[in-house]
């Protein structure tokens, strides 16, 4: 036999396979772009960014035989017209030849990419601001809706003013879908905090906690009927710590039923209160998850039934705990993740949340940081680059790789507006750093926006570039 030729002939059949493969994922005309960044880390309080280092970035311009349109949506939702489903007159999910996508209230298959906090700043200097260049907060959203629109996002998504939104969709024909944060269980957790110190930590199997989910999920009558709207988060970024079921023991009342439930677990599953193992722990963390979560969404949907629960906005550790991903996935229409520390999306955490929850995913915040704003850029999660462009770069390299995702339907950028250091009421997450499309004074980012908005208005014609 004639082995080098044999061996030969064995490389070529690989080198072809791999051409094929890289041809369907990232395989680009000139190669990727290369730009700097700095990761954001924290460690017993303190803010850590790493030395500058080279990441590759993905754009439409590098795409191979990929044909950008400049075309605007025109669909009343922003919507893909070409894929017809059912009407329904609400927003719903369903998997369609194996992507999920969101279908809107015409029956059009969508996505939903919004922008997170889309409401007037409340600092001294973005009120001034706001009557200088608006002069009322109805200019402001009327003008805003109209803006964000032509720069392709569809939506607003949490902590946006929704009497604004809801205002401005009035006066549009072209509506932003919008969505609810009901902090259910997070509103409950503060109250037991102040009226039982001694209790646990996470106290969701209080029979309190249902009362108080019902009771506050009753004022979404009023937004029941109301077909802009995509769905409601019930919390964000609960702490499903590791040490809830060492709390609960540690509790060892037999009258309170954290303890109870904790008790009957570790019993029925032959596990010593002294052997107890980190795997026990993640695992109990499905318990308390099934709880949670069959909770807020029963009274969700007891008060409204036609649209979609969103999820808790999953984030750091719980978003890759199996037990509260398949808790998650029971209960709710899609998976809501905030995704962090991680320079473009992670094929293999969208593979285990489509096997765990069998739902879509929204990735409901990421952002990066652009150092040419003039901002100390300390304060949030994102990543740092130099200048806008460069953030406009991430944000293409980011979605076109969240489009490669058959589960992913959709994200929401965090945020609308910038930090302002001047505001002295903002948490320490929000405090200095350029995250918004418009900075404090409403005056939008160029060239971040052109980036956004021809991605965000290809989103469609790259779904089909890549399913083909």
């Amino acid at each position: 036999m004639n082995f080098p030729r044999i061996l030969n002939f064995l490389f070529l059949i690989v080198l072809i396979s791999f051409s094929c493969v890289s041809s369907r994922t990232t395989q680009t005309k000139s190669g990727p772009v290369v730009i700097e960044a700095r990761q954001w880390s924290k460690t017993d309080g303190v803010v850590h960014y790493s030395e500058w280092q080279q990441y590759k970035a993905i754009t439409l311009a590098t795409l191979d035989g990929f044909k950008p349109t400049s075309d605007p949506l025109k669909t009343k939702y922003g919507s893909d017209p070409s894929r017809k489903l059912k009407k329904t007159g609400f927003f719903y999910s369903q998997k369609v030849s194996g992507r999920w996508w969101i279908v809107d209230p015409d029956g059009n298959a969508t996505l939903n990419v919004a922008l997170n906090g889309v409401r007037p700043g409340s600092s001294a200097r973005n009120e001034q601001a706001l009557i200088e260049r608006y002069g009322t907060e109805q200019n402001w959203i009327v003008q805003t809706h109209q803006e964000i629109e032509k720069i392709g996002f569809n939506g607003t998504a949490c902590w946006s003013e929704v009497p604004l939104i809801r205002f401005s969709n009035t006066k549009d024909e072209t509506p932003l879908c919008y969505t609810m944060i009901l902090n259910l269980f997070s509103g409950f957790q503060k109250q037991e905090k102040k009226a039982h110190p001694e209790g646990p930590a996470f106290p969701v199997f209080s029979p309190d906690f249902e009362v108080y989910a019902e009771k506050h999920a009753q004022k979404l009558t009023e937004t029941k009927d109301d077909k802009e709207l995509l769905g409601y988060f019930s919390d964000n970024e609960l702490n499903f710590s590791t040490g809830t079921l060492d709390d609960y023991i540690s509790l060892a009342d037999d009258k309170d039923p954290h303890y109870l439930i904790a008790k009957a677990w570790l019993d029925k599953n032959g596990i010593e209160k002294d052997k107890i193992t980190d795997s026990h722990r993640e695992q109990f963390l499905g318990v308390v998850a099934e709880r949670y979560y069959k909770v807020v969404a029963s009274a969700i949907r007891k008060y409204d039934p036609n649209h979609m629960y969103l999820g808790s906005r999953l984030h750091g550790k719980p978003k890759h705990n199996q037990f509260i991903v398949r808790a998650a996935g029971k209960y709710s229409d899609i998976l809501s993740i905030n995704y962090y520390g991680q320079w473009e999306p992670v094929a293999k955490h969208f593979q285990e949340w489509n096997e765990w929850a069998n739902k879509p995913v929204i990735i409901t915040e990421f952002y990066t940081k652009g150092d040419d704003s003039g901002m100390p850029n300390i304060s949030g999660a994102g990543w740092r680059v130099r200048t806008q462009n460069e953030r406009g770069i991430f944000y293409e390299n980011f979605c076109i790789r969240l489009l490669q995702m058959k589960n992913c339907v959709g994200w929401n950028w965090f945020r609308y507006m910038d930090n302002d250091p001047t505001d002295t009421t903002a948490d320490q997450s929000n405090s200095d750093s350029n995250k918004g499309i418009v900075n404090n004074l409403y005056e939008l980012y160029q060239p971040l926006t052109v980036h956004m908005r021809d991605l965000n208005m290809n989103r469609y014609n790259l779904v089909r570039y890549f399913d083909n």
